[in-house]
């Protein structure tokens, strides 16, 4: 296998684990009171944007040619790095 093979292997597990976040974030939001129900779902809905954004670049490292594919691994880092701390945020705020 090679190291991008592994790479995008280690990003799909790592996108199903956010997966697994982004489901226990709502089924908090789903026993909130109301008032703070609309404050939740808007935190849900940037995660799931940061996410859908990591799923996009991974298909484009996995479409890459090898020249490409460097500098694509940093924004894909880039964007990993978001996504896991607006999950951090969005469970310190539930």
């Amino acid at each position: 296998m090679s190291k991008r093979d592994e790479y995008v292997d280690k990003l799909k597990h790592k996108l199903d684990d956010w997966n697994e976040d982004i489901e226990k974030l709502e089924a908090k939001a789903d026993h909130v009171k109301d008032d703070l129900k609309d404050k939740y779902e808007e935190e849900i809905v940037v995660v799931r944007k940061q996410r859908d954004n990591i799923k996009e670049k991974t298909m484009e490292l996995v479409e890459s040619s090898e020249e490409a594919w460097d500098e694509l691994k940093v924004g894909v880092e880039a964007a990993w790095h978001k996504l896991t701390e607006a999950i951090d945020r969005a469970h310190s705020k539930f």
